[in-house]
Protein backbone atom coordinates (compact mmCIF):
# COMPACT_ATOMS: atom_id res chain seq x y z
CA UNK A 1 0.00 0.00 0.00
CA UNK A 2 2.81 2.39 0.87
CA UNK A 3 4.70 1.44 -2.29
CA UNK A 4 1.68 2.34 -4.39
CA UNK A 5 1.40 5.74 -2.78
CA UNK A 6 5.10 6.40 -3.34
CA UNK A 7 4.78 5.47 -7.02
CA UNK A 8 1.78 7.71 -7.41
CA UNK A 9 3.67 10.50 -5.72
CA UNK A 10 6.70 10.06 -7.96
CA UNK A 11 4.46 9.81 -11.03
CA UNK A 12 2.68 12.97 -10.11
CA UNK A 13 5.98 14.82 -9.75
CA UNK A 14 7.38 13.91 -13.19
CA UNK A 15 4.92 15.93 -15.25
CA UNK A 16 5.49 18.89 -12.99
CA UNK A 17 9.24 18.66 -13.40
CA UNK A 18 8.92 18.32 -17.17
CA UNK A 19 6.57 21.25 -17.24
CA UNK A 20 8.95 23.33 -15.20
CA UNK A 21 11.87 22.41 -17.46
CA UNK A 22 9.85 23.18 -20.57
CA UNK A 23 8.70 26.45 -19.07
CA UNK A 24 12.21 27.51 -18.16
CA UNK A 25 13.43 26.77 -21.74
CA UNK A 26 10.68 28.80 -23.34
CA UNK A 27 11.37 31.60 -20.91
CA UNK A 28 15.04 31.67 -21.88
CA UNK A 29 14.17 32.00 -25.57
CA UNK A 30 11.70 34.85 -25.04
CA UNK A 31 13.87 36.77 -22.57
CA UNK A 32 16.85 36.95 -24.96
CA UNK A 33 14.73 38.87 -27.49
CA UNK A 34 17.49 38.61 -30.12
CA UNK A 35 16.31 39.49 -33.66
CA UNK A 36 16.69 37.00 -36.39
CA UNK A 37 19.87 37.57 -38.35
CA UNK A 38 20.42 37.35 -42.07
CA UNK A 39 23.41 35.15 -41.50
CA UNK A 40 23.67 33.33 -44.81
CA UNK A 41 24.55 34.11 -48.39
CA UNK A 42 26.69 37.19 -49.10
CA UNK A 43 26.28 38.40 -45.51
CA UNK A 44 27.35 35.10 -43.96
CA UNK A 45 30.55 36.48 -42.46
CA UNK A 46 29.18 39.76 -41.21
CA UNK A 47 25.91 38.33 -39.95
CA UNK A 48 24.33 41.83 -40.32
CA UNK A 49 20.80 42.36 -38.97
CA UNK A 50 18.33 43.06 -41.75
CA UNK A 51 17.11 46.23 -40.09
CA UNK A 52 20.62 47.66 -39.89
CA UNK A 53 21.36 46.66 -43.47
CA UNK A 54 18.18 48.29 -44.79
CA UNK A 55 18.89 51.43 -42.80
CA UNK A 56 22.42 51.64 -44.16
CA UNK A 57 21.25 51.30 -47.78
CA UNK A 58 18.53 53.93 -47.33
CA UNK A 59 21.05 56.23 -45.66
CA UNK A 60 23.51 55.90 -48.55
CA UNK A 61 20.78 56.66 -51.11
CA UNK A 62 19.68 59.73 -49.18
CA UNK A 63 23.25 61.01 -48.93
CA UNK A 64 23.80 60.57 -52.69
CA UNK A 65 20.56 62.37 -53.57
CA UNK A 66 21.35 65.22 -51.19
CA UNK A 67 24.86 65.57 -52.61
CA UNK A 68 23.54 65.73 -56.18
CA UNK A 69 20.93 68.36 -55.27
CA UNK A 70 23.40 70.42 -53.25
CA UNK A 71 25.97 70.31 -56.05
CA UNK A 72 23.41 71.34 -58.65
CA UNK A 73 22.02 74.20 -56.58
CA UNK A 74 24.95 75.30 -54.46
CA UNK A 75 28.07 73.40 -55.46
CA UNK A 76 28.58 75.55 -58.51
CA UNK A 77 29.52 75.33 -62.14
CA UNK A 78 32.73 76.46 -63.82
CA UNK A 79 32.65 79.41 -66.19
CA UNK A 80 35.85 79.64 -68.25
CA UNK A 81 36.98 82.41 -70.58
CA UNK A 82 38.65 81.69 -73.93
CA UNK A 83 40.30 84.95 -74.97
CA UNK A 84 41.44 83.61 -78.36
CA UNK A 85 44.94 85.04 -78.09
CA UNK A 86 44.15 87.89 -75.71
CA UNK A 87 45.23 88.35 -72.12
CA UNK A 88 44.18 85.54 -69.78
CA UNK A 89 41.13 85.79 -67.52
CA UNK A 90 40.57 83.57 -64.49
CA UNK A 91 37.60 81.21 -64.48
CA UNK A 92 34.69 81.63 -62.06
CA UNK A 93 32.84 79.12 -59.88
CA UNK A 94 29.14 80.00 -59.69
CA UNK A 95 25.92 78.48 -58.44
CA UNK A 96 23.07 77.49 -60.70
CA UNK A 97 21.00 80.49 -61.77
CA UNK A 98 23.61 83.09 -60.77
CA UNK A 99 24.91 85.92 -62.92
CA UNK A 100 28.49 85.81 -64.19
CA UNK A 101 30.65 88.58 -62.80
CA UNK A 102 31.74 90.63 -65.80
CA UNK A 103 35.55 90.50 -66.07
CA UNK A 104 37.82 93.23 -67.35
CA UNK A 105 38.00 93.32 -71.13
CA UNK A 106 40.92 91.27 -72.44
CA UNK A 107 43.58 92.93 -74.59
CA UNK A 108 44.96 91.67 -77.90
CA UNK A 109 47.41 93.57 -80.01
CA UNK A 110 45.94 94.67 -83.32
CA UNK A 111 42.35 93.93 -82.33
CA UNK A 112 39.51 95.54 -80.46
CA UNK A 113 37.44 93.49 -78.03
CA UNK A 114 33.81 93.15 -79.17
CA UNK A 115 32.18 91.10 -76.40
CA UNK A 116 31.68 87.47 -75.36
CA UNK A 117 29.73 84.63 -76.94
CA UNK A 118 29.54 80.86 -76.47
CA UNK A 119 29.77 77.98 -78.90
CA UNK A 120 26.76 77.63 -81.13
CA UNK A 121 25.71 81.25 -80.53
CA UNK A 122 28.37 83.11 -82.51
CA UNK A 123 25.96 85.83 -83.60
CA UNK A 124 24.85 86.60 -80.05
CA UNK A 125 26.67 88.51 -77.31
CA UNK A 126 26.49 87.34 -73.69
CA UNK A 127 24.57 89.85 -71.57
CA UNK A 128 25.97 89.79 -68.03
CA UNK A 129 22.90 91.59 -66.66
CA UNK A 130 20.40 89.12 -68.14
CA UNK A 131 21.98 85.74 -68.93
CA UNK A 132 22.39 83.26 -66.06
CA UNK A 133 24.48 80.19 -65.40
CA UNK A 134 22.81 76.88 -66.23
CA UNK A 135 25.84 74.60 -66.29
CA UNK A 136 29.54 74.51 -67.08
CA UNK A 137 30.23 77.16 -69.69
CA UNK A 138 33.07 78.63 -71.77
CA UNK A 139 32.70 82.19 -72.99
CA UNK A 140 34.72 83.05 -76.09
CA UNK A 141 36.08 86.50 -76.86
CA UNK A 142 34.97 88.18 -80.07
CA UNK A 143 37.57 90.38 -81.77
CA UNK A 144 37.50 92.95 -84.54
CA UNK A 145 40.60 94.27 -86.33
CA UNK A 146 41.73 97.52 -84.78
CA UNK A 147 42.19 100.86 -86.49
CA UNK A 148 45.91 101.64 -86.85
CA UNK A 149 47.45 105.09 -87.21
CA UNK A 150 50.01 105.45 -90.01
CA UNK A 151 52.29 108.48 -90.02
CA UNK A 152 54.56 109.71 -92.82
CA UNK A 153 58.18 110.77 -92.96
CA UNK A 154 58.69 112.67 -96.23
CA UNK A 155 62.48 112.54 -95.80
CA UNK A 156 62.99 116.17 -96.69
CA UNK A 157 60.04 116.35 -99.03
CA UNK A 158 56.74 118.19 -98.67
CA UNK A 159 53.52 116.33 -97.79
CA UNK A 160 50.24 117.38 -99.37
CA UNK A 161 48.58 120.11 -97.33
CA UNK A 162 46.76 118.81 -94.27
CA UNK A 163 48.09 115.28 -94.57
CA UNK A 164 50.13 114.10 -91.59
CA UNK A 165 48.71 110.65 -90.93
CA UNK A 166 45.94 108.27 -91.94
CA UNK A 167 43.91 105.45 -90.41
CA UNK A 168 44.11 101.91 -91.72
CA UNK A 169 42.70 98.59 -90.49
CA UNK A 170 44.97 95.91 -89.11
CA UNK A 171 45.28 93.04 -91.62
CA UNK A 172 43.45 95.17 -94.16
CA UNK A 173 44.98 97.01 -97.14
CA UNK A 174 46.65 100.41 -96.94
CA UNK A 175 44.64 101.80 -99.81
CA UNK A 176 45.49 105.04 -101.53
CA UNK A 177 48.62 106.67 -100.09
CA UNK A 178 49.62 110.35 -100.32
CA UNK A 179 52.29 111.54 -102.75
CA UNK A 180 54.82 114.01 -101.37
CA UNK A 181 57.02 116.37 -103.45
CA UNK A 182 60.71 117.20 -103.24
CA UNK A 183 62.57 119.66 -105.41
CA UNK A 184 64.90 117.97 -107.85
CA UNK A 185 63.79 114.48 -106.84
CA UNK A 186 61.16 112.02 -108.04
CA UNK A 187 58.97 110.21 -105.54
CA UNK A 188 59.58 106.41 -105.66
CA UNK A 189 57.05 105.20 -103.07
CA UNK A 190 56.86 104.44 -99.37
CA UNK A 191 58.77 101.89 -97.35
CA UNK A 192 58.59 100.40 -93.89
CA UNK A 193 61.42 98.40 -92.32
CA UNK A 194 63.08 97.90 -95.73
CA UNK A 195 59.87 96.73 -97.45
CA UNK A 196 58.09 98.77 -100.09
CA UNK A 197 54.52 99.66 -99.15
CA UNK A 198 51.85 100.20 -101.81
CA UNK A 199 48.08 100.63 -101.83
CA UNK A 200 47.71 96.83 -102.17
CA UNK A 201 50.03 96.00 -99.27
CA UNK A 202 48.42 94.39 -96.23
CA UNK A 203 48.75 96.16 -92.90
CA UNK A 204 50.84 93.80 -90.77
CA UNK A 205 51.81 96.21 -88.00
CA UNK A 206 49.24 95.97 -85.17
CA UNK A 207 50.09 99.42 -83.83
CA UNK A 208 51.03 102.90 -84.92
CA UNK A 209 53.94 103.02 -87.38
CA UNK A 210 55.70 105.40 -89.76
CA UNK A 211 56.14 105.07 -93.53
CA UNK A 212 59.23 106.72 -95.01
CA UNK A 213 59.35 108.28 -98.47
CA UNK A 214 61.78 106.93 -101.07
CA UNK A 215 63.32 109.28 -103.67
CA UNK A 216 65.11 108.90 -106.97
Amino acid sequence: MENRQENETEGSKLPVENHEKGGSTQGAESVSGRPRRFGRGIYDKTDTPIRLLDGFIVGVIIVIVVMVVVFALFGGYTVAFDTSGGTEIASQKLRYGNYIEKPEDPVRQGYEFAGWYYEGHEEETWDFSVDKVGGDLTLIARWEPAEVTVKFDADGGQMPEGVESMQVTYQGFYGELPIPEKEGRQFAGWEYSGEKITADSMVMMPGEHVLTAMWE
